[in-house]
């Protein structure tokens, strides 16, 4: 088998024309660069240099054919060998992260990316739109290295969760509501009003936010409508069928026919985390938890 050593060896002496110096250069005896260009040339089956003249050592016609594929040889196996070591330091390869809609409205999934780029320009960042629910089963089962998701009671086995990003609560109604155009409304302003809760099986914070607003009205029990995910939320909201809890960052989805306003009376905050799989990618993972990690 044909290995780096035999190949430096080889374009050494054929480019020093002297087994002294092309052991000097390698930092070997001169011995070594001998043997290991004779075992070489018996994995090829054909001399590469013509040893008849020790003063004045040339290549044999195999070998000045050879020198070429043995530097591309070499370059390809010292570019692997590289490429492996940054993919087991994470710094390099695929790096794959899940991500919740609201992720991608808060801005985050594109500062992610912009900061893995400029701190490691050999990551490819896949990016793959899964809501929590699945973003945590793919990571059980190795199918993701990273998942930005919605706060969970509890995350799989081997996991590392960590909160990266909160922010307040607005309310996303359509724009023909009587109160789309207050600078804000109040609690008592949605009583009996239906409210449309996206993500309504995964999103434990949200529809425990509507809930905890009604209770605040007391208006429970709520009327709810629930949708898979925030577009059809706004959507139905949009077309004046209820009205959205939402996360701030909502607003700028910029849907036809969609109002926001402020809710004066109530508080509450919608919070994304970032969840990993333990001992994966470790030093991408810390770069971005150094950043954004609350």
């Amino acid at each position: 088998m044909i290995d780096a050593e035999q190949l430096s060896c080889f374009i050494a002496v054929a480019e020093t024309r002297s087994f002294v110096q092309a052991a000097d250069r390698l930092g070997v005896v001169q011995s070594v660069v001998s043997k290991r260009l004779r075992r070489l040339e018996d994995e090829l089956g054909a001399a590469l240099v013509d040893r008849s003249n020790r003063r004045a050592i040339a290549l044999t016609r195999v070998g000045a054919l050879f020198l070429e594929e043995a530097r591309e040889a070499l370059a390809r196996l010292e570019g692997a060998a590289r490429v492996g070591k940054g993919l087991a330091r994470g710094e390099a390869g695929p790096l794959r992260i899940g991500y919740v809609f609201s992720a991608a409205m808060t801005g985050l999934v594109t500062r992610i990316a912009r900061r893995l780029a400029a701190a490691r320009p050999g990551v490819e960042v896949r990016l793959v739109l899964m809501e929590t629910p699945d973003q945590l089963a793919a990571l059980a089962d190795g199918r993701l290295d990273i998942a930005l998701t919605r706060p969970r009671p509890s995350y799989p086995a081997g996991t590392e969760a960590h909160r990266i990003h909160r922010e307040g609560v607005i309310l996303a109604l359509g724009s023909g509501e009587r109160f789309a155009r207050r600078g804000s409304v109040t609690v008592a302003d949605l009583a009996a009003r239906t409210f449309i809760v996206p993500q309504f099986q995964e999103s434990v914070g949200l529809i425990e936010h509507v809930r905890a607003l009604a209770k605040k009205g007391d208006f429970l029990p709520v009327r709810t409508i629930e949708t898979p995910d925030y577009i059809s939320a706004a959507s139905l909201a949009a077309a004046g069928l209820g009205l959205i809890l939402a996360p701030a960052s909502l607003q700028k989805l910029g849907l036809d026919g969609l109002a926001f306003v402020p809710i004066a009376d109530f508080e509450a905050d919608f919070e994304l985390m970032l969840v990993r799989r333990a001992g994966v990618a470790p030093g991408l993972a810390d770069i971005l938890l150094d950043e954004f990690a609350q």
